[in-house]
């Protein structure tokens, strides 16, 4: 399975680790994926969704 929210998409990002002599390495940073429940149609489904989607479904 990949590292991907199945609701808006977004996956994994790369940037830059500093050190405090301000060496600069690749680094990549994950989602916080979990499995939740989503009502669509009337059905549940399982899906795999970051933690920034499942709070703004919580707000609605």
């Amino acid at each position: 399975m990949s590292k991907v929210c199945e609701i808006c998409g977004r996956g994994k990002m790369t940037g830059k680790q500093v050190s405090f002599s301000n060496k600069k390495y690749n680094r990549t940073y994950e989602l916080n994926l979990q499995k939740t429940t989503v009502e669509v149609d009337g059905q549940e489904k399982t899906v795999r969704a970051c933690t920034k989607c499942i709070r703004t479904a919580k707000k609605a």
